[in-house]
């Protein structure tokens, strides 16, 4: 009877003195463990910022003009000395800034800076025109200038020698005349994916265009196939126009289209350039 007594009051109470050593070597060991930082994440954490060189703390704002000013001067306005350079690099190559906006086309330039500065860009006319270049020799040589070019016989290289177009924008641009049959004004170059109003307005004074050359769509031979492939037409468009054209046997006039609801007046204005019916 007096036993499970005392068990639990003599037995169970004194401590393992092998096991009281084990644990506090234990302790001793995880109280003595510290967190390494792993060198590789210190390393690789901010790639970007470490090719970022650090931007001038102070901000200021002064007139200038980007064709002049010099690097530190950049740096006080906000700019890294990263992007500053970029922009030197861009005039000792015979680059020019000859509006406010040809500051942001350079791509290291992004829009919030460009907002920024743009109401403090001030370019001296004087700064930007072409100087002929000498060379050893002494012989002068005058700089190329952009010819004027006829958007609807050009081809690529002519293209890209205007400013602002390159081998991507030519490519699209004479995809987009094949399919409409040609330009009729300029602004539907503004159709075309990439190229923006600013651009059009850049590059306007290089351009004609000559509306004879535009390939027009006889209503009474073309076939659904060829009617559709056109970017005003819809699918929809070009069945019910062959669909008219089996019913009446003939077009005589293109304003049939309008009378008989096949397509609304301001879908015929822009196709009435490229509609005929001889």
């Amino acid at each position: 009877m007096l036993a499970p007594l005392f068990y639990r009051s003599y037995i169970i109470s004194t401590p393992n003195n092998d096991n009281a050593f084990f644990y506090a070597k234990a302790d001793s060991f995880f109280s003595s463990l510290k967190i390494i930082p792993d060198d590789s994440t210190k390393q690789y954490a901010n790639p970007i910022e470490d090719e970022e060189l650090v931007r001038y703390k102070k901000v200021k704002h002064f007139f200038f003009d980007p064709n002049t000013i010099n690097v530190n001067e950049m740096v006080l306005l906000g700019l890294s000395i990263k992007q500053a350079l970029v922009i030197e690099r861009y005039r000792n190559n015979g680059g020019a800034f000859i509006t406010p906006h040809d500051l942001a086309k350079i791509y290291i330039i992004d829009s919030l800076t460009f907002n920024r500065l743009k109401p403090w860009i001030k370019i001296n006319p004087r700064a930007v025109n072409p100087k002929p270049r000498i060379k050893n020799d002494s012989i002068l040589i005058k700089d190329e200038r952009p010819q004027v070019v006829e958007l609807n016989a050009a081809d690529t290289l002519k293209l890209v020698k205007i400013k602002g177009i390159g081998r991507a924008y030519a490519r699209r641009i004479i995809a987009y005349r094949d399919l409409l049959g040609g330009y009729v004004n300029i602004h539907q170059l503004s159709e075309i994916y990439g190229i923006k109003p600013e651009l059009i307005n850049d590059i306007g004074r290089f351009i004609t265009i000559d509306s004879t050359r535009i390939k027009s769509i006889n209503l009474n031979l073309v076939t659904y196939e060829e009617l559709k492939k056109h970017p005003y037409i819809t699918d929809y468009q070009a069945k019910a126009i062959i669909y008219y054209r089996s019913k009446v046997g003939t077009i005589k006039g293109i304003k049939e289209l309008i009378d008989n609801k096949i397509l609304p007046y301001d879908k015929y204005h822009s196709l009435k350039n490229y509609l005929a019916v001889d």
